[in-house]
């Protein structure tokens, strides 16, 4: 089927378009300059020593990337020539031209992926996935600008830290803003930690205690809340300060500060709530924000299932998604909670924040897609404002 393509080579306006894969945030603009040495950097405005410069514009949370004619030719990595698609049989795509063209259309690119890529039948550009994007243009993601060398730098000093930490690694999912919740959050906690440690707080005072919630439940309900916010140890802040930070950033911006603050609360009393339901240590106190943090765990891995981590296991690193690392997390907890009697971890508090972060998540992130719509020229059609 033939179909007409634009190839004037008059400069292309601005992209102000809903991602139309994931429909979560705007497409972003991105510098790319090539260097004297022939790599590719992004940079934040055009370098005049660079040999030329790409604006691609990308979405930050599924990671995918809009490529105008021609640019793929020099960015991209595949045999993929987009005017030459553009007169290929090609199926019609639910998702639109980010330049307002209306629908795209499908190509297989068989020996190349397994899944097919759009392009805009009037513009020719290509829209790729995040995973199509690595695979076909590796060199517009950052992992990919760096040399070899960077590289086995980068991750021998991971390899090193995991070695004595065990903590999983984000790859390449930096946060769009300042997350200033999250370290307003993680300040409170040292502060209270502090506080404690100097006599100045009794975390028993403020701790979740089954028994006496159920025995004085006017009087102990509040603990539901105020847990969340003491620790039992240096090790138990800065463990849970560890992993709200990474994986708190991102979703902070996703879901925006209001919302996150009622992710995160509302996750501790759910861990809290289900502790008490489920928990046989009546007697133990309980404080921490494990199941705040895993309400958060839960939001990041619906909304960042693909999003690379590393982690060290018996001294080989290993780079898998969040959705396999979150999922044997998920299923740890389920075998601790209801199959051992250590009871100096909280796994239903952890397991009921879980639970409501998964329940909250796609609620908020429908009310995302249609507040992105509003906001640009081009919405994406499954997402357009009605």
């Amino acid at each position: 089927m033939d179909r007409a393509v634009d190839t004037s080579d008059a400069p292309q306006a601005p992209v102000d378009a809903q991602c139309p894969a994931c429909g979560l945030h705007a497409l972003v603009p991105v510098t790319l300059a090539q260097l004297a040495n022939g790599r590719w950097r992004q940079v934040d405005e055009p370098d005049p020593t660079a040999a030329q410069h790409v604006v691609l514009d990308t979405c930050p949370v599924c990671f995918g990337a809009w490529f105008d004619r021609g640019e793929f030719d020099v960015l991209g990595d595949g045999a993929v020539d987009s005017v030459r698609l553009a007169g290929m049989e090609a199926r019609r795509s639910t998702r639109v031209c980010p330049r307002g063209h209306g629908p795209m259309y499908e190509h297989q690119l068989p020996g190349l992926l397994k899944t097919p890529i759009e392009c805009c039948s009037r513009c020719a550009g290509i829209w790729l996935d995040g995973e199509e994007r690595r695979k076909l243009a590796v060199r517009t993601t950052t992992e990919g600008q760096q040399a070899l060398k960077e590289k086995l730098v980068r991750r021998g000093v991971i390899w090193v830290a995991q070695i004595v930490t065990q903590l999983p690694v984000e790859v390449d999912n930096p946060a769009r803003g300042t997350p200033w919740l999250v370290y307003l959050l993680l300040g409170g906690f040292l502060l209270l930690f502090f506080a404690e440690v100097q006599g100045f707080l009794f975390y028993r005072d403020w701790a979740v205690i089954s028994g006496k919630i159920v025995r004085d439940y006017d009087d102990s309900v509040h603990t539901l809340v105020t847990h969340q916010f003491l620790h039992g140890s240096w090790y138990h802040v800065l463990f849970n300060a560890y992993f709200l930070y990474i994986f708190g950033d991102n979703i902070e911006h996703l879901f925006g500060r209001w919302r996150f603050a009622l992710l995160f609360i509302g996750a501790g009393v759910a861990g809290g709530a289900l502790h008490v339901l489920l928990s046989y240590a009546t007697a133990t106190p309980v404080v921490g924000a494990s199941g705040s943090i895993a309400g958060v765990m839960a939001a990041y891995l619906w909304s960042f299932p693909r999003a690379k981590l590393f982690q060290t296991i018996f001294f080989v690193q290993l780079k898998i998604p969040a959705w396999l690392y979150l999922g044997a997390w998920v299923g740890l907890q389920l075998v601790m909670g209801f199959f051992t009697t250590k009871v100096q971890f909280a796994w239903f508090a952890h397991l009921g924040g879980f639970v409501f972060g998964l329940l909250m998540t796609p609620l908020v992130l429908r009310a995302r897609r249609f507040e992105v719509g509003r906001e640009v020229r081009v919405p994406a059609a499954a997402y357009a404002p009605r």
